[in-house]
């Protein structure tokens, strides 16, 4: 598997939804994409602070919008 970051288009559409953009700059920090072997993209984060709840769940969100937009959906009510 190939771990890169989250490519600089899917992080700009992902601050266009939320309405926290510092928080969600913050929970990029946590999140990746990675090339598994079959070619398939994958979501990751890596968190461990789950007592911060505020970036906790805007990591859980940011990963979901990112895994969205890598299927080619769109996020939809922005």
């Amino acid at each position: 598997m190939e771990e890169m970051p989250l490519p600089e288009d899917i992080k700009e559409k992902i601050l266009q939804k939320v309405s926290n953009k510092a928080l969600a700059m913050k929970a990029f920090e946590y999140i990746s994409l990675v090339k598994k072997e079959d070619g398939t993209l994958w979501v990751k984060e890596n968190f461990e602070d789950i007592n911060n709840h505020a970036l906790w769940f805007m990591v859980l969100a940011c990963v979901n919008y990112a895994q969205r937009l890598i299927r080619g959906e769109e996020l939809d009510g922005s």
